[in-house]
């Protein structure tokens, strides 16, 4: 039952996966996670591989050097989706996932990030 009392029916996503319901919306059973530290580079560095499984991203900058973040390849200091300062955490939205390369470029070869995928 869900909080209001209500019977909830199992759903699966399009690859057989077993969804539960938070509220009135579907998210699925996660078991696993992966954290990487990734060194910092004045060049681009790939964050995360792509990975047709993903269903998260959590990118925590703890460099002292802000960290330029891409979906995709070859980030750069003009080229890039999202800017994360010195301590700033990134977490991909809950509504959509990206499955693609993840890269990244901070200004100096100074500290790392932690990323985790799930």
């Amino acid at each position: 039952k869900g909080p209001d009392g209500h019977l909830r029916t199992p759903v699966c996503d399009d690859d057989g996966k077993l969804l539960v319901s938070a509220g009135t919306v579907a998210r699925p059973v996660v078991a696993t996670a992966t954290v990487t530290r990734v060194a910092a580079s004045a060049t681009a560095v790939t964050l995360l591989a792509a990975n047709a499984n993903r269903r998260r991203v959590i990118i925590y900058n703890e460099s002292t050097v802000a960290l330029r973040v891409k979906l995709g390849s070859a980030a750069s200091a003009t080229d890039y989706s999202y800017l994360l300062g010195a301590g700033d955490t990134y977490e991909s939205p809950t509504d959509w996932v990206y499955t693609g390369i993840v890269t990244g470029i901070w200004g100096s070869a100074t500290g790392a990030a932690q990323v985790t995928e799930i």
